[in-house]
């Protein structure tokens, strides 16, 4: 494993500052569902908004009433991210994203503006699954933005970086949620009615900033548009048109493109189950993102300040302020992992340390809950304490694991013509069970307790052997040549891969896609110098 060396990380922000700033701008569109996931939980435990809305919290049908107006957003996400195919593939990443981030916005404006002059729930319903909507087609586009953007040095950490504005969001929501309940004591609807609100801002920001970012050169090529693609990835290299690298890069998506450009939906269905390895590269993401939502991790998201009062911490102000801490202990995590972990370690040592410590916490605070059932009224023992400990322990493993490398492989792994299919797939899947998790989760922490808990530990231990025996390494492999990792024996190279000084990405970090049955003459393409000369050689060959 490599060493963990800051100069190095600091040394690359500025090198790629051009990268790493539309990594920054696209990255608020995760701060958007992030925002939404923190703010909701905190907001169905205010009395203001069970007097907006006239709910009673004792009643028999609560529990499922806060499963419902939660999950609905996971509703519109779905859909959202079923949307991304088309929208982002017609008509490109950048105004796939502009598009998404209206509709987002509308949403979140009906829901600030719901329950004037009534009580219906109707109105907020509505204004979750539009925001919903524009929340999942952006979750699905920014990770394939990114990637097909950023320096392969560092495209797993910036690709991660979705994930840190993500917690960031909620962190942020979680201390508008405590600071509001401490400043409103009274039940006017303002106390509910910000939250909604604030989260408009990280939405107009993406929109501001999105504006000047350019297109992905990835999906010019694939339109057959190869001058802007060149000026495209010249402008995030920070380079001149006619640079030999931006030249060589651009020669390897052109030939990794050749025969796949303008695929439709049918072919692209059929492309993604052509072979065993395109199959396999295909379902990857989509395995991932299911295993993502079943760490349990957004249980904890919707409904930390209940799970917080579970294992003893009484009180709702308590329960909020500990939610924000939280959020704090997720950012600072996620941001170290992605600093000294994802480009160092690599992504599948992550995700089998993620496992580990994952499991463990659940397993620990199921079976406290099962030993030492908390009482109304009883003072908080050591081994209670210790089980609060372990929620923040669980995000101390999720955050630079389970949390953002999911993205960051589904991303890499997909290939380039079917990868904004196979990202839609894979964020729906992401979505769906995100929805049925904050479904089922008051239902579960109401009805099986602590059985909650076990099962997520469950799920975890079984991810980290899904992780030695089907997850490669991609650290530092040029986006074209992952594929090389999903050939020949794939159990066996992924069992290679766990040992880091056997893993097959050491092998492919110079590999070109242009090594082998090139039909370019590398000579007169990187020789070539001038805009049109370089690039027009390129569309010929």
């Amino acid at each position: 494993m490599a060493k963990f060396d800051i100069r190095a990380v600091f040394h690359d922000i500025k090198a790629y500052r051009r990268v790493y700033f539309l990594t920054a701008v696209a990255s608020f569109g995760g701060m958007l569902f992030g925002w939404d996931t923190g703010l909701i939980g905190g907001v169905l435990t205010m009395d203001s908004f069970q007097h907006s809305f006239s709910l009673d919290k004792n009643s028999k049908n609560f529990s499922n009433l806060q499963g419902n107006i939660v999950s609905v957003l996971q509703a519109g996400c779905f859909f959202g991210a079923l949307s991304s195919f088309y929208v982002s593939d017609k008509y490109g990443r950048k105004k796939a994203l502009i598009f998404a981030d209206f509709i987002f916005l509308l949403g979140s404006l009906i829901q600030t503006l719901c329950a004037i002059n009534t009580t219906s729930l109707t109105q907020l319903y509505i204004g979750r699954f539009i925001g919903g909507f524009g929340v999942g087609l952006i979750s699905a586009v920014v990770p394939t933005y990114i990637g097909e953007n950023a320096n392969k040095e560092i495209r797993g950490r910036c690709i991660g970086c979705m994930q840190l504005f993500n917690v960031t969001g909620i962190c942020l929501s979680f201390f508008v949620n405590y600071g509001i309940s401490i400043q409103i004591k009274t039940l006017s609807s303002a106390k509910w009615r910000i939250p909604f609100a604030l989260q408009m801002l990280p939405g107009s920001i993406l929109l501001l900033g999105i504006f000047f970012q350019n297109e992905s050169p990835r999906w010019l090529v694939e339109k057959n548009r190869l001058e802007d693609a060149a000026k495209a990835l010249a402008t995030v290299r920070g380079k001149s048109i006619d640079d030999e690298d931006v030249l060589q890069e651009l020669k390897e998506i052109v030939t990794d493109f050749q025969g796949h450009e303008k695929l439709p939906l049918r072919a692209q269905l059929q492309a993604s189950c052509s072979s065993k390895r395109m199959f396999y590269q295909s379902s990857f993401a989509v395995i991932l993102m299911f295993w993502q939502q079943w760490t349990g991790t957004n249980s904890i998201n919707y409904y930390a300040p209940q799970i917080f009062k579970s294992v003893g911490l009484a009180g709702t102000s308590a329960g909020l302020f500990a939610t924000g801490v939280y959020g704090i202990v997720k950012i600072v995590c996620t941001a170290a992992g992605l600093m000294f972990a994802t480009e160092q370690i690599g992504r599948k040592w992550s995700l089998l340390v993620g496992s580990a410590g994952q499991a463990f916490a659940m397993f620990y605070i199921g079976i406290n809950q099962a030993v030492n059932p908390v009482k109304a009224g009883d003072a908080l023992t050591g081994s209670s304490t210790f089980a609060i400990v372990c929620v923040y322990l669980f995000v101390v493993f999720y955050s630079f694991g389970w949390g953002p490398i999911p993205f960051v492989l589904s991303s890499e792994c997909s290939p380039n013509h079917v990868r904004s299919l196979i990202m839609a797939l894979a964020l729906m899947t992401q979505w769906l069970f995100n929805f049925v998790i904050a479904k089922i989760t008051p239902l579960m922490l109401a009805d099986i307790t602590y059985g909650t808990f076990l099962l997520f530990g469950s799920c975890c231990i079984l991810m980290g052997i899904y992780v030695v025996f089907c997850v490669p390494e991609t650290k530092g492999v040029p986006l074209e040549s992952i594929h090389v990792l999903f050939e020949g024996d794939i159990v066996k190279g992924c069992i290679k891969d766990t040992i880091p000084r056997f893993s097959r990405a050491k092998q492919l970090q110079d590999h070109r896609a242009t090594d082998s049955a090139s039909k370019m003459d590398d000579e007169s393409v990187v020789g070539q110098k001038g805009t049109v000369a370089g690039v027009r050689h390129i569309e010929e060959a």
